[in-house]
């Protein structure tokens, strides 16, 4: 996977690879620190209701990133040094009013879906979660700075639930846990705009240009909301499908997910700059490099549930909560599914300027995955909605496999289209 590069060139990817994938890594390790004493100590309608609450907020948090976690890195480490702050300034401020209505709707529907001795819980495990939607850790990726990430995004998320974790074994109330959590995101957003950005950059931006932002940013933002669609809100789905036993099940194993979707995720923040940053000289190999690894780390993750899937939430969470093997199956078949689909869509179609073609392949995927998701989980209770989660990440590879294909035919080869300075990527597929 490194063959042709010069001694330099593989201990420069060596560190960008424990840069951004090994360190954002520990904070998603971080939670479980909190989420198995949750389990056994708050019970079956407690881990219900927080798991509702991360499951409503992280779509509408999609919502209010406005696309720039796709395009972002890739916008930032073509411009040039002096206009990235703007970039940064105008995405808060359009983000910023996109969070406001989005804070409420989310909280709105966690307190619906939620067992109702825990609705303020999941009200506030929302807000806390749509707050993510503000993070400027795509800046960062796209500044190529590790240390960054960990200093404003990992470290106040990892204090905030050491000290819940703290407060709950103590005897404390659970709702200490959102409530440090929104405050850990307020010093993380503040702190890095803080420190970024000065007088000029929030005056050369305008509330005006929020319009600006949607229009570039339309494709991206799309994109993202059509997987959140079957893959964030998935809990909430299974939550109005199944049983609660069901879906208290459902959520053990979303949880062990999310490490396999946030460590491919990590992954991905590590290459998407790298990819494109020397243009298309170097494209073709990056993206080959790339799926590699990516589909090693799908393998992995899938062969981690089919072997100790059950095993593990059980010993986390407690056996009245742990997934059985079909939905250990399932939730390993989307994790190789994400996998391949971070490469093949978020990295390289968004690389080629493909961003249309992206936005279909989730489309598609959206389409099939909802309703496979809402009727498997209704007759088949958790490994239902894991095999309606997996038919969707897996519809979506199919499209992108095809789509990337054509556009490397019909251009002669892998051709980078992100331009230095443009606000949004080429479409090239129109």
């Amino acid at each position: 996977m490194c063959f042709g590069m010069t001694a330099a060139t593989r201990g420069s990817f060596a560190r960008r690879i424990i840069g951004f994938a090994g360190l954002p890594f520990l904070s998603l390790i971080t939670p479980f620190l909190f989420l198995p004493i949750l389990a056994r100590v708050a019970g079956a309608d407690a881990w219900l209701a927080f798991a509702v609450g991360q499951s409503s907020g992280g779509f509408f948090a999609l919502i209010v990133a406005l696309g720039y976690n796709t395009v972002g890195p890739p916008m930032v480490a073509v411009s040039d040094r002096d206009a990235r702050p703007m970039l940064l300034a105008r995405s808060l401020r359009a983000r910023v009013l996109v969070w406001i209505p989005s804070a409420v709707l989310a909280a709105a529907v966690a307190v619906v879906i939620a067992p109702s001795s825990h609705r303020l819980d999941a009200g506030l495990m929302a807000v806390a979660m749509t707050m993510t939607g503000l993070s400027s850790a795509w800046f960062m990726i796209g500044l190529g700075r590790a240390s960054s990430i960990a200093i404003y995004e990992i470290a106040p998320r990892i204090v905030a639930t050491v000290a819940a974790a703290i407060i709950v074994v103590t005897g404390g109330p659970v709702l200490s846990y959102p409530i440090l959590l929104i405050v850990a995101l307020i010093v993380s957003v503040g702190g890095y705009g803080a420190r970024t950005l000065r007088a000029r950059d929030w005056a050369a931006t305008r509330w005006s240009d929020f319009g600006g932002v949607l229009r570039t940013n339309r494709a991206a933002a799309a994109t993202e909301l059509a997987g959140g669609a079957y893959n964030s809100l998935a809990v909430t789905l299974v939550g109005g499908a199944a049983t609660t036993a069901q879906a208290a099940s459902y959520v053990s194993g979303d949880k062990l997910y999310r490490i396999g979707q946030y460590s491919v995720s990590a992954l991905g923040n590590a290459l998407q700059g790298w990819v494109v940053e020397e243009g298309t000289a170097q494209f073709g190999r990056r993206v080959r490099t790339s799926l590699l690894l990516h589909l090693t780390l799908g393998v992995l993750g899938f062969a981690a549930f089919a072997l100790i899937g059950p095993w593990l939430s059980a010993v986390l969470f407690g056996p009245i909560v742990a997934i059985d093997q079909m939905t250990a199956f399932g939730l390993g078949t989307a994790t190789l599914g994400i996998a391949l689909g971070t490469s093949l869509g978020r990295i390289t179609l968004i690389g080629m300027g493909a961003n249309r073609a992206f936005l279909v392949s989730v489309l598609l995927a959206a389409s099939v995955g909802v309703p496979a998701i809402i009727l498997l989980s209704s007759i088949f209770g958790a490994a239902g909605g894991a095999w309606g989660l997996a038919i969707g990440e897996m519809v979506s590879v199919t499209a992108q496999t095809i789509s990337v294909l054509t556009l490397r035919r019909r251009a002669g080869g892998f051709i980078v289209a992100v331009r230095p300075g443009a606000s949004s990527t080429v479409e090239l597929l129109d």
